[in-house]
């Protein structure tokens, strides 16, 4: 009996690992496009204001991309913390 009360606590300890492992992929998988998604944002900034001429939208662009290189050191933060790593190039 005791054995197999062992044998069912493993199985249920090996279930939570791959629950662990799956939402750890996701949390990885979400940060890279999130990654992405800031590092695309930050190419359409610099495209727009290379062609703006207008002061203010000048200063809109300035301000925004302010805002998305804190978004972006904010999102490096967080997988420096869940020790994340992808491949340079990749």
């Amino acid at each position: 009996m005791e054995n197999v009360l062992r044998r069912i606590r493993f199985c249920a300890d090996e279930a939570g690992q791959a629950a662990d492992a799956r939402e750890k992929a996701k949390t990885r998988e979400r940060l890279l496009e999130d990654l992405a998604e800031t590092r695309r944002r930050l190419a359409c900034n610099d495209a727009w204001f290379q062609l703006e001429t207008d002061d203010a939208l000048v200063e809109a662009c300035v301000y925004e991309r302010q805002s998305l290189l804190a978004q972006r050191r904010g999102l490096l933060e967080r997988a420096r913390r869940e020790n994340v790593r992808c491949a340079p190039f990749g």
